[in-house]
This record gives structure tokens, sequence and C-alpha cells, in this order.
């Protein structure tokens, strides 16, 4: 189930001014530990939902026969797998920070056309052929601060008529959200000493409004889709719900819990409990977790 908004922006194509320097400790993508290629494919079927959904609707609005396709953020490469199944006859690189997640992408995908690149999503200049930028739940992870600039600087990169298409999580008012902050600030416990005085917070920051984004693609693409889906995804209990973010926006929280496993044990614990208020269990014991996702699709002009 999936619940979907649509809005189309056209906006003139201009040049695009430099953005300023970035670094790598304004990111909240964690480095601290390296990721689990195996604990993300858990759920590969639901993760591969929005994937899939964005290529077909690239595939609808006439990216045909793209030559190069570059997949930021690329994790285990199930997403580099879904583009070369749209797109066989393309070269596709995949980039990816973790080393876990190359080593997986490169077992598990060795087909003609593809080769993962170890490497920031921010640093990585894309060649000059490129004909799809393509990201999934990737530029999240970025503050706000330098998530757009970041974005326009891969806009600027693409071959005239090239594509820009990416989706992110939008959950950061959901109660699965919501929740980790709430323990880690305002719940009396052993971890809240983890959490204070941090410089590098383990929150993401919230997903700017459609209207930020249009106003910041409208001067640098020719047109602009825009659309919001919400994912109802069905899963087996609270403790899939604790799974599914283990991996992704609960691990900055864990991590930095990672040398005391009492504590990080306390808090998941806590985390559990909130969970089984804050979602009921459905007639069959299972649970639904809805999942907010923003579409962007940026596409250049020919000039």
């Amino acid at each position: 189930m999936a619940t979907i908004t649509r809005i189309t922006v056209f906006a003139k194509t201009t040049r695009l001014a430099p953005c300023p320097p970035r670094t790598m400790a304004t990111s909240t993508i964690p480095n601290k530990l390296d990721w689990s290629p195996e604990k993300y494919l858990r759920f590969e079927a639901p993760r591969g939902r929005p994937i899939n959904d964005l290529i077909s609707f690239l595939s609808r609005s006439g990216v045909s026969q793209p030559h190069r396709i570059i997949d930021l953020g690329c994790g285990p490469g199930n997403s580099t797998i879904a583009l070369k199944k749209q797109w066989p006859g393309a070269q596709i690189t995949g980039v990816e920070l973790s080393p876990a997640m190359v080593a997986s992408a490169r077992q598990n995908n060795s087909a003609k056309g593809i080769d993962y690149h170890a490497g920031n999503v921010k640093d990585y200049i894309a060649p000059p052929d490129s004909d799809l930028i393509f990201s999934n739940a990737v530029f999240h992870w970025l503050h706000s601060h330098e998530r757009i600039p970041m974005i326009l600087q891969h806009v600027q990169r693409l071959k005239p008529g090239g594509v820009l298409a990416f989706q992110v999580p939008d959950n950061f008012g959901e109660p699965s959200h919501r929740l980790m902050r709430d323990i880690a600030y305002h719940s009396p416990g052993p971890w809240a000493k983890y959490f204070m005085g941090k410089d590098k917070k383990p929150e993401l920051d919230p997903i700017e409004s459609v209207g930020t984004w249009y106003d910041s693609l409208k001067p640098h693409c020719e047109s602009v889709e825009i659309w919001h889906t919400t994912y109802h995804h069905i899963l087996e209990g609270h403790e899939a719900i604790f799974k599914w973010f283990e991996t992704t926006g609960l691990k900055p929280y864990l991590d930095l819990l990672e040398e005391d496993k009492a504590t990080k044990k306390s808090f998941v614990e806590q985390y559990l409990r909130g969970l089984e208020k804050e979602y009921p269990t459905l007639a069959d014991g299972k649970v639904v977790l809805h999942f907010p996702r923003l579409f962007v699709v940026g596409f250049r002009g020919e000039a």
C-alpha cells in the first residue's frame, strides 16, 4: 500500500555557481563502525520498492537509453542491479562510502558494464558524459546546510539533457524517529551521558519542504518532478521495526553506545517499549510501519 502526492514544476535552465567548500565533519553519515550488508538486506524487498518505483517513473518519462549511469550511495548493489535490469546496455558506476557494502556489491554483482567505486558521494565527481545520476536513500544523511548545495553540484555535472533522480526517507516526524530523539535526550537512563554535549548529533536533519526543493532546483533544470509516497510495510512485529532501523536511522545512536554493551541493551529495550505503544498490533500479531519518502527528479535542458 502507498499514498502518493505528486507536484510537477517546470523551470528554465541556467548555469550553476559553485557551492561553498564541504567537509566530512559536517556529515551525519555513520563512519565509526561499518555497515552490515546482511542486516540491511533482511528487508531487501520492501527497501527495493522505492528503487523500482523511481526507475519505473524514469522509464515512463522518456529516459530510454542512458549510456552512463552513476548510482550514488549504491549500498550492497541492490539499486545498481535494478538499474542494470532496466537499462542493460548502460555503463553503471556504483559509489559507496562503506567498505563492507562495496565488498558485498562486488561479490553479488559482477555483471558486465558495472563497476563500484569506494568513496564519499559528496566528493565524487561524475564523468562529464553522465546521462543519469541516481540515488536511493542517501542524501538524508547530510545536514540541511550542505544537502542542497551538494545536490546542485551533481546537477551541474550532468551532460546536457541529463537527469538527476533521487529519493530520501522523510520520516523525521514519524514515531520511529521521534522515539530515538526522545529516549536519547529526554528519558532518564545510563545512555544520557553519551548523547549530551556532543558536537556531532546522531539525529538527522528534517528533509526540506517541497517549496524549498522547487526554489532550489528551479534555476537549474528545464523541468522537475517532485512527489511524496508513504509506504505501509506490514512487518512481523515491533522487533522487526527495530531491526529495520538498526541499520539506518537508529545506527548513529547505537554506534555511540557500542563500547557500553549494557547501556546499549537498555537503550534498545526502551526503544522497543516505545514502539509497542506507538505501533498497534494487528489481528494476526503483525504491525504496520508507515514510511514516507520524498522523490525528486530534475531534467536538465539540452542547451
